[in-house]
């Protein structure tokens, strides 16, 4: 009988002390998931794209580099640009100022991806090399470009944004036509090493 009563305590005392160790876990779970929708980091910058129209070689920060059969590479195509691939080396500033200085570059691609619609779909980094930071920071997603904010994923980074992830809200900032927009890009880092 004393065998089976001291089994039932040691049953008791194991089934307690697992049930505190995992109670535990799940509070601290909790806390880490709460934690996670604060950002650890936030920048907001702005990049500013020039496209290539044949005429602005000098001051060209971008070009189109495929368009649909019959288009040509210095005018977006018509029927919401669809198919245009444009790949971009633009000026990053800390302003919305064009002529304020760089503190790295925006590098990558977007192209054109629906017929009835004015979107496109992104990847490209930030390259920064500034006094204030250096390595990159990765984006990748859609930007529904009639949208007034979109957001794009932060999918990684290196240097000073070392496997960073998180979300950046693009906003057109400004435009004209076709040749010059640019993006605030507000950021906000989930994961800083």
């Amino acid at each position: 009988m004393k065998t089976a009563k001291a089994s039932f305590i040691l049953t008791l005392l194991f089934f307690f002390f697992f049930f505190f160790l995992f109670s535990s876990s799940s509070v601290e779970s909790i806390t880490e998931k709460k934690a996670l929708h604060k950002p650890c980091k936030t920048l907001t910058l702005y990049f500013h794209d020039i496209i290539y129209d044949g005429t602005n070689a000098n001051n060209a920060t971008s070009a189109i580099v495929a368009a649909p059969a019959g288009a040509n590479r210095t005018t977006l195509s018509g029927l919401m640009h669809f198919g245009d691939v444009v790949v971009f080396d633009d000026p990053i500033t800390m302003d919305n100022n064009l002529h304020s200085p760089a503190v790295g570059r925006a590098q990558g691609l977007y192209l054109y991806d629906r017929k009835d619609v004015y979107t496109s779909w992104f990847g490209f980094s930030f390259v920064f090399n500034s006094t204030e930071h250096k390595g990159t920071l990765n984006f990748i997603g859609a930007d529904p470009l009639m949208e007034k904010t979109r957001d794009v994923s932060v999918v990684g980074g290196t240097g000073d944004f070392f496997m960073s992830r998180g979300v950046a809200t693009l906003t057109t900032d400004a435009f004209e036509g076709s040749v010059y927009f640019r993006l605030r890009v507000d950021i906000k880092l989930y994961e800083c090493h």
